[in-house]
Protein backbone atom coordinates (compact mmCIF):
# COMPACT_ATOMS: atom_id res chain seq x y z
CA UNK A 1 0.00 0.00 0.00
CA UNK A 2 3.17 2.46 0.98
CA UNK A 3 4.58 1.66 -2.82
CA UNK A 4 1.94 2.85 -4.29
CA UNK A 5 1.02 5.80 -1.70
CA UNK A 6 5.06 6.98 -2.15
CA UNK A 7 4.73 6.66 -6.32
CA UNK A 8 1.85 8.72 -6.21
CA UNK A 9 2.59 11.22 -3.89
CA UNK A 10 6.27 11.66 -5.83
CA UNK A 11 4.07 12.05 -8.96
CA UNK A 12 2.07 14.80 -7.23
CA UNK A 13 5.39 16.94 -5.97
CA UNK A 14 6.69 16.79 -8.72
CA UNK A 15 3.69 18.22 -10.24
CA UNK A 16 4.20 21.37 -8.23
CA UNK A 17 5.28 24.25 -10.81
CA UNK A 18 8.33 25.71 -8.91
CA UNK A 19 8.18 28.34 -12.52
CA UNK A 20 4.03 29.08 -12.22
CA UNK A 21 4.77 29.74 -8.55
CA UNK A 22 7.42 31.88 -8.48
CA UNK A 23 5.80 33.61 -12.05
CA UNK A 24 2.97 34.58 -10.09
CA UNK A 25 4.71 35.48 -6.88
CA UNK A 26 7.41 37.40 -8.00
CA UNK A 27 6.03 38.55 -11.62
CA UNK A 28 2.10 38.36 -10.57
CA UNK A 29 2.00 36.45 -14.39
CA UNK A 30 -0.05 33.30 -14.48
CA UNK A 31 2.35 31.65 -16.73
CA UNK A 32 1.34 28.32 -18.74
CA UNK A 33 4.54 28.15 -20.51
CA UNK A 34 7.18 29.60 -22.37
CA UNK A 35 8.18 30.55 -25.81
CA UNK A 36 9.89 26.74 -26.34
CA UNK A 37 6.37 25.18 -24.85
CA UNK A 38 7.73 24.57 -21.35
CA UNK A 39 6.98 25.89 -18.23
CA UNK A 40 10.85 26.00 -16.81
CA UNK A 41 13.02 27.86 -14.50
CA UNK A 42 14.79 28.95 -17.84
CA UNK A 43 11.64 31.21 -18.12
CA UNK A 44 12.02 32.67 -15.04
CA UNK A 45 15.65 32.95 -15.93
CA UNK A 46 14.53 35.10 -19.20
CA UNK A 47 11.91 37.05 -17.01
CA UNK A 48 12.88 37.64 -13.65
CA UNK A 49 16.72 36.85 -13.58
CA UNK A 50 19.32 34.51 -11.86
CA UNK A 51 18.03 35.13 -8.21
CA UNK A 52 14.45 33.89 -8.91
CA UNK A 53 16.30 31.31 -11.37
CA UNK A 54 17.81 29.84 -8.50
CA UNK A 55 14.99 29.72 -6.39
CA UNK A 56 13.23 28.26 -8.46
CA UNK A 57 15.57 25.45 -9.62
CA UNK A 58 16.16 25.10 -5.68
CA UNK A 59 12.18 24.45 -5.31
CA UNK A 60 12.39 22.12 -8.15
CA UNK A 61 15.18 19.88 -7.08
CA UNK A 62 13.80 19.86 -3.34
CA UNK A 63 10.80 18.48 -4.66
CA UNK A 64 12.23 15.49 -6.26
CA UNK A 65 14.45 14.84 -3.55
CA UNK A 66 11.57 14.90 -1.13
CA UNK A 67 9.99 12.61 -2.78
CA UNK A 68 12.24 10.27 -2.72
CA UNK A 69 13.29 10.56 0.50
CA UNK A 70 9.84 10.36 1.63
CA UNK A 71 9.25 6.92 -0.31
CA UNK A 72 12.42 5.84 1.57
CA UNK A 73 10.96 6.59 4.77
CA UNK A 74 7.55 4.93 4.23
CA UNK A 75 8.68 1.76 2.36
CA UNK A 76 12.34 1.18 3.06
CA UNK A 77 12.98 0.64 -0.40
CA UNK A 78 15.18 1.96 -2.62
CA UNK A 79 13.64 0.49 -6.06
CA UNK A 80 10.70 2.03 -4.77
CA UNK A 81 12.19 5.44 -3.62
CA UNK A 82 13.65 5.48 -7.06
CA UNK A 83 10.27 5.39 -9.02
CA UNK A 84 8.93 7.64 -7.07
CA UNK A 85 12.18 9.86 -7.89
CA UNK A 86 11.05 9.06 -11.80
CA UNK A 87 7.42 9.97 -10.79
CA UNK A 88 8.33 13.27 -9.59
CA UNK A 89 9.95 13.90 -12.73
CA UNK A 90 6.75 12.77 -14.79
CA UNK A 91 5.06 15.24 -12.62
CA UNK A 92 7.53 18.02 -13.56
CA UNK A 93 7.45 17.21 -17.20
CA UNK A 94 3.40 16.75 -17.29
CA UNK A 95 1.62 18.27 -14.11
CA UNK A 96 -1.43 17.54 -13.15
CA UNK A 97 -1.63 21.24 -12.09
CA UNK A 98 -0.98 22.53 -15.67
CA UNK A 99 -2.88 20.56 -17.84
CA UNK A 100 -0.39 18.02 -18.02
CA UNK A 101 1.81 20.16 -19.60
CA UNK A 102 5.69 21.40 -17.31
CA UNK A 103 9.21 21.56 -18.22
CA UNK A 104 11.70 18.97 -19.51
CA UNK A 105 13.20 17.29 -16.31
CA UNK A 106 16.42 18.55 -15.89
CA UNK A 107 15.89 19.93 -12.30
CA UNK A 108 13.88 17.18 -11.20
CA UNK A 109 16.28 14.69 -12.77
CA UNK A 110 19.23 16.25 -10.88
CA UNK A 111 16.61 16.20 -7.37
CA UNK A 112 16.30 12.70 -8.16
CA UNK A 113 19.56 11.48 -8.45
CA UNK A 114 20.76 13.60 -5.92
CA UNK A 115 18.61 11.73 -3.23
CA UNK A 116 19.97 8.70 -4.65
CA UNK A 117 23.55 8.69 -5.53
CA UNK A 118 25.21 11.89 -4.35
CA UNK A 119 28.81 10.38 -5.13
CA UNK A 120 28.31 9.89 -8.94
CA UNK A 121 25.79 13.09 -9.18
CA UNK A 122 29.23 15.19 -7.89
CA UNK A 123 31.46 13.84 -11.43
CA UNK A 124 28.24 14.47 -13.80
CA UNK A 125 28.34 17.69 -12.97
CA UNK A 126 31.60 18.35 -13.13
CA UNK A 127 31.26 16.60 -16.75
CA UNK A 128 28.17 18.78 -17.58
CA UNK A 129 29.55 21.93 -16.74
CA UNK A 130 33.29 20.95 -18.40
CA UNK A 131 30.69 20.67 -21.45
CA UNK A 132 28.84 23.42 -21.47
CA UNK A 133 31.40 25.78 -20.80
CA UNK A 134 33.03 24.34 -24.19
CA UNK A 135 30.18 23.68 -26.14
CA UNK A 136 27.20 25.85 -24.55
CA UNK A 137 24.71 23.64 -25.24
CA UNK A 138 22.56 22.41 -22.19
CA UNK A 139 21.39 19.39 -23.71
CA UNK A 140 24.32 17.78 -24.46
CA UNK A 141 25.78 18.89 -21.83
CA UNK A 142 22.87 17.30 -19.50
CA UNK A 143 23.80 14.34 -21.61
CA UNK A 144 27.40 13.74 -20.99
CA UNK A 145 26.47 14.15 -17.42
CA UNK A 146 24.05 11.52 -16.89
CA UNK A 147 25.89 9.18 -19.08
CA UNK A 148 28.85 9.89 -16.38
CA UNK A 149 26.78 9.46 -13.63
CA UNK A 150 25.44 6.12 -14.82
CA UNK A 151 29.49 4.83 -15.76
CA UNK A 152 30.23 6.14 -11.72
CA UNK A 153 27.74 4.46 -11.01
CA UNK A 154 28.50 1.15 -12.63
CA UNK A 155 31.75 1.32 -11.83
CA UNK A 156 30.53 1.28 -7.96
CA UNK A 157 27.39 -1.13 -7.91
CA UNK A 158 28.47 -2.80 -11.54
CA UNK A 159 25.00 -3.07 -13.89
CA UNK A 160 22.23 -2.53 -11.60
CA UNK A 161 18.63 -0.36 -11.01
CA UNK A 162 21.62 2.24 -9.94
CA UNK A 163 23.84 2.46 -13.11
CA UNK A 164 20.52 2.36 -14.98
CA UNK A 165 18.40 4.92 -13.35
CA UNK A 166 19.85 7.71 -14.53
CA UNK A 167 19.65 6.58 -18.08
CA UNK A 168 15.55 5.86 -17.07
CA UNK A 169 15.08 9.58 -15.72
CA UNK A 170 16.99 10.62 -18.88
CA UNK A 171 14.49 8.75 -21.09
CA UNK A 172 12.01 11.15 -19.76
CA UNK A 173 13.52 14.03 -20.97
CA UNK A 174 13.88 12.59 -24.83
CA UNK A 175 9.80 11.45 -24.74
CA UNK A 176 9.04 15.26 -23.37
CA UNK A 177 11.58 16.54 -25.91
CA UNK A 178 10.21 14.46 -28.80
CA UNK A 179 6.82 15.56 -27.98
CA UNK A 180 8.36 19.58 -27.99
CA UNK A 181 9.81 19.04 -31.01
CA UNK A 182 6.49 17.20 -32.71
CA UNK A 183 4.01 20.12 -31.50
CA UNK A 184 6.56 22.89 -32.35
CA UNK A 185 6.69 21.34 -35.95
CA UNK A 186 2.56 21.51 -36.03
CA UNK A 187 2.92 25.21 -35.01
CA UNK A 188 2.36 24.68 -31.57
CA UNK A 189 4.91 26.90 -29.33
CA UNK A 190 2.78 28.10 -27.02
CA UNK A 191 -0.84 26.91 -26.42
CA UNK A 192 -2.14 29.59 -24.62
CA UNK A 193 -2.12 32.03 -27.78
Amino acid sequence: MYDVLSIGAGYLLGSISSTWIVMKVFAKQNVRCGADGTISPALVFHKLGKLTFMLATLMDISLSVTAVLLAKALTHSTSIAMLAGLAAMAGHNWSAFLQFKGGQGATSMGGAILAIMLVPLCFGVIAASITSYFTHKSGLSTAVGVLVISFVAFIQKGLSTFSIYPLSLFSLMLIKRLQLARATGRGVVNPDK
